[in-house]
């Protein structure tokens, strides 16, 4: 059923393409049929998605992606979350996503061309909905067709016909990766791709603008939907530093792994895009920049989805899909290219039609150039990123992060000063002498922080300097966006997002270039300094989570008289074979404390320097004694018995002459589960040395490795356990989180502030239309009632 809905959703968006494209040329008959085939693509969809959950909550092992990514012991909010822990899963998220937008989409292009029906001096050529769809429902057909070559419907014995027979069914599935196992899993994923899907809206109507050479109005219609996607891509991306910051254990939330900043790459793309749009609002230029923006934002969203999905980054980085196999990888290339070659083949065709005319072209102290500089400036930042995150392909190397870090900083800078200077830049001219006076109190305010902060902490210029301009638009958009916001809210979008930025760009200074590590090894129940306070480890404590003991290994924190308990967790997992280890954080108003844990490190029976090597029949003199390894006591070793999984000992019989005594023991190795316990044993003349029976060979040359352990020479026999971890203090990171919250805040001020202005002219656009139609109506009796009334007046 589900490979069906998949295919009939593709086929239906096909057709819905077709006659999309064939209404675009003035065959608007087939409008309404390229509608029906959408609708009924869009149905199709949202039946499969809601059929893989059904398949996901109802445990069908027999479907290799939900065994694959499921099962019986997940909870509910994660189960439904393996829908797109895998590569099917995510691009039918994507499919999904497109779907719903497209409805909304759908009504919002009919809402316009509807109210422009009505009038007679619309020509046929204005209407958008044919190109918009036409390109929408392909780019939704493309995204369809990869789950049609990569099912996630294939069952079990047709993804591994040799191990599993017709009709097998799995009793449970393998689950979900332990680090997937989060909150933010049921959020993030969907938030990114909702904002990966958004950005083909923009890019739609960028086509079709440059298809049928009308350049008017097409920023008015996508620049909602432009708002609508760095909203909600912005918010995906932070999102995920959240994540990978209170679960990985690394300390940071921006690794500049090649995967994360494929995602990154589009949003700035993207919000330079809406900067440019705006200047072509108020001035009617920047027409070619704004449609390659909003192209260049899709096409990188596609480059990143190769990058990611087709396991080309395998190797560097730790986001990246396996190798999809060839069909899928070829698609992917045909995709990118398709859309991408065709978004920059219209613009340069068009370039004669896009050129500015010289009326037109502002001058240099306008608002105006200052958000073309700062659209420059982003896709300078963009390049940047897109060259390092594709520098694997290029050299089959990967670039450091300190390469990110250098060349972006002077970048900053610049995005700081440019967008407080374009604050209080008028649009078209500015008098030079008030914008001038304008920015002193904000530039003095600027200074004065940056000194106080370099007098208790900064010592580096560029740091100083970036400080100093994201203070300095700070201040500028506070002062503006309090005087807006108390009169109208919504109009206070645009500073409120700058403000968050600047917040944002405050708290990664703080975060990451003044954060203090080091490594620690607390011993059980004894206090040590570090970074200021005082961390006593308690000891752990089990606990059960989804069927896996874990370990929270409780360690107090204490500082002027006040403390709290930090609980990293550590824990063996089946799943990945190995420990893995998550963080704990004590989040305080100006900073946080990360504790990390990184081993437990138990007292040892012997060290490394007390095992010897003695082979059979072999006698050595070790530690003022002569030991003979006699032979191999197998009394209580049974090769039947160890078959059956039962306990055995494997012991090893040992003559010891100390001094004038000779003596004969046996040391013993217990095996159980396949893992092994060396039992002590002691001399009875001279109880100071204890035996380790360590490893036996008893193939070949037979030996055995004995530990040998001089009482004399333990320095603390009753050592405790003790607790390795990373500790560290990240201060002012509240600002990072704060300021994505203002930011998103600002996006959405913006974005309904954007919708009520474009619903109050479509409003005056159907009263106006109606008023000349009444007035058409009576044109017969016009002129007599009009000849009356003069009379009456």
């Amino acid at each position: 059923m589900g490979s069906i809905l998949i295919q009939s959703g593709f086929a239906a968006a096909i057709v819905s393409a077709i006659l999309y494209l064939l209404a675009s040329t003035g065959k608007e008959k087939y409008l309404k049929y390229g509608r029906l085939f959408f609708h009924l693509s869009v149905t199709a969809t949202i039946a499969s998605a809601a059929y893989l959950v059904y398949l996901i909550i109802s445990h069908q092992f027999q479907y290799t992606y939900v065994w694959n990514y499921s099962s019986k012991s997940l909870p509910v909010n994660l189960l439904v979350s393996t829908f797109y822990a895998g590569q099917e899963g995510s691009f039918h998220l994507w499919a999904f996503f497109m779907a719903v937008l497209g409805i909304f989409l759908l009504q919002f292009l009919l809402k316009r061309d509807s109210s422009g029906n009505h009038n007679s001096n619309i020509e046929r050529n204005d209407k958008y909905e044919p190109l918009v769809m036409f390109t929408f429902t392909l780019i939704h057909a493309f995204v369809l067709f990869i789950l049609v070559i990569k099912s996630p419907y294939l069952f079990v014995w047709e993804s591994f016909p040799k191990d599993a027979a017709v009709g097998f069914i799995p009793e449970d599935g393998r689950g979900l990766n332990p680090l997937l196992q989060n909150f933010w899993m049921t959020i993030h994923p969907p938030i990114l791709f909702a904002g990966f899907s958004a950005l083909a809206i923009p890019f739609c109507f960028a086509i079709a603008a440059l298809v049928k050479n009308r350049y008017s109005e097409w920023m008015k219609l996508a620049l909602p939907w432009t708002l609508f996607a760095g909203m909600i891509l912005g918010l995906g991306i932070m999102l995920g530093g959240y994540w990978a910051y209170g679960v990985l254990g690394w300390g940071g939330y921006w690794a500049w792994d090649p995967v994360e900043n494929s995602s990154l790459v589009p949003w700035i793309i993207i919000v330079a895009a809406i900067h440019t749009m705006l200047a072509e609002e108020k001035t009617s230029g920047y027409k070619k920049s704004s449609l390659i923006l909003c192209i260049m934002a899709f096409v990188m969203v596609l480059y990143s989805t190769f990058l990611t999905r087709s396991g080309i980054l395998g190797d560097s980085s730790v986001h990246s899909f396996v190798d999809p196999g060839q069909e899928v990888y070829l698609f992917l290339v045909v995709f990118l290219s398709l859309f991408g070659l065709s978004g920059i083949g219209l613009i340069f065709f068009r370039l004669k039609s896009l050129k500015t005319k010289k009326a037109d072209t502002s001058e240099v102290l306008s608002r105006e150039s200052a958000l073309f500089t700062g659209a420059v400036v982003l896709s300078a930042a963009a390049l940047v990123i897109a060259v390092g995150t594709s520098w694997p392909i290029i050299s089959k190397g990967t670039i450091d992060a300190a390469f990110y870090n250098k060349m972006n900083l002077p970048l900053a800078i610049f995005i700081g000063v440019i967008n407080g200077f374009s604050i209080m830049l008028a649009w078209k001219h500015s008098e030079e002498k008030r914008f001038l006076r304008s920015l002193i109190v904000p530039a003095a305010l600027a200074i004065a922080g940056t000194i106080i902060l370099a007098v208790f902490a900064v010592r580096d210029v560029l740091i100083a300097i970036f400080i100093a301009t994201s203070l300095f638009s700070l201040f500028i958009n506070s002062r503006i966006a309090y005087k807006i916001f108390i009169n109208n809210k919504t109009k206070a979008g645009a500073y409120l997002a700058h403000i968050g930025v600047m917040i944002l760009f405050l708290g990664v200074i703080g975060s990451s270039k003044y954060s203090e590590e080091v490594n620690i090894s607390l011993p059980l129940n004894e206090p040590k300094e570090a970074l200021g306070y005082k961390m006593t480890y308690k000891g752990s404590t089990p606990f059960l989570d989804m069927n896996e003991e874990k370990y929270h290994f409780n360690v107090v924190v204490e500082k002027d008289g006040q403390g709290f308990l930090l609980q990293p967790i550590m824990y063996y997992s089946e799943y990945s074979e190995g420990i893995l280890k998550n963080p704990d954080i004590a989040n305080l108003i100006t900073k946080d404390v990360y504790l990390s844990p990184m081993a437990l490190e138990t007292p040892k029976e012997y060290s490394e320097n007390d095992i010897v090597t003695i082979k059979k029949g072999e006698a050595i003199e070790v530690k003022g004694m002569k030991v003979k390894f006699i032979d191999f006591d197998r009394s209580k070793f049974s090769q039947e018995s160890m078959q059956e999984g039962k306990d055995n000992i494997m012991g090893a019989e040992l003559e010891i002459t100390s001094g004038y005594e000779k003596e004969k023991i046996i040391a013993e190795q217990k095996i159980s589960d396949g893992e092994t316990e060396n039992i002590p044993v002691k001399l009875k003349s001279n109880e100071r040395y204890t035996f380790f029976l360590s490893n036996v060979t008893v193939t070949g040359e037979s030996s055995i490795e004995l530990g040998i352990v001089d009482a004399q020479e333990i320095k603390d026999p009753q050592a405790p356990e003790m607790l390795v971890l990373t500790a560290s203090i990240k201060p002012f990171i509240n600002l990072v989180w704060g300021g994505t919250v203002i930011m998103v805040l600002g996006f959405f001020f913006s974005l309904y502030s954007r919708y009520k202005k474009f619903d109050n002219e479509k409003r005056k656009s159907s009263k106006i239309i109606y008023n000349n139609g009444h007035q058409n109506g009576h044109q017969k009796n016009g002129h007599h009632k009009t000849h009356n009334e003069k009379q009456l007046k």
